[in-house]
């Protein structure tokens, strides 16, 4: 993606519940996960948690950072990860003189506008059921099937549900014949309207 010697760069080996960064470090670099998954996360003035996203393996990680000083929030590895890490100051110059560079990272950037996008749809829709079910056909792969980015309490996070709220609606769908789900995955049987 970038025109950066990808053996010259530095690789960073993370334990689960690691982090990688806390909310007000300077931001030196952005980061690429080459194995495990990262969860964006901050804690509100009461102190509860939000989960911001979640990021897998083979995917970049806080690029918006490039034009801040400081992160907003911690980065935390949900299981043992790795990461290789692009200096700010080198991304940034290849933004500004690699015509290709500039162009695969405006793609990414795309891409996480649409996601945005999708996640601000889903937080608009109020039942449960309706709000599980759009996330499931956002997300739907091959043959209806739709791989779980992590944990449930994260998938729960994300879409603005408790746990024990995601749990019941699964359960129900379940019941109802709509989606048929193992510990990892769940397939789409049925839209919501059919």
């Amino acid at each position: 993606m970038l025109a950066l010697d990808q053996d010259s760069l530095q690789r960073r080996s993370l334990a689960r519940n690691q982090l990688l960064f806390r909310q007000g470090d300077k931001v030196t670099a952005i980061y690429f996960i080459e194995e495990g998954r990262l969860r964006l996360e901050r804690r509100t003035f009461d102190g509860r948690l939000l989960i911001l996203g979640t990021t897998p393996a083979n995917e970049f990680f806080v690029e918006a950072a490039l034009f801040s000083e400081v992160f907003h929030c911690d980065a935390v590895a949900t299981e043992p990860s790795r990461v290789r890490i692009y200096p700010k100051t080198a991304v940034l110059d290849a933004l500004r003189t690699d015509p290709a560079s500039a162009m695969s990272f405006l793609k990414l950037v795309a891409h996480q506008i649409i996601d945005l996008r999708q996640r601000l749809e889903l937080m608009k829709v109020r039942s449960a059921k309706e709000r599980v079910m759009l996330y499931l056909d956002f997300h739907d792969g091959v043959g209806g099937t739709v791989s779980l980015p992590g944990p449930l309490q994260d998938v729960a996070s994300e879409l603005g549900l408790t746990r024990e709220a995601l749990y019941r609606t699964l359960a129900s769908l379940e019941q109802t014949g709509a989606i048929e789900r193992t510990k990892s995955r769940i397939r789409l049987k049925k839209s919501l309207g059919g």
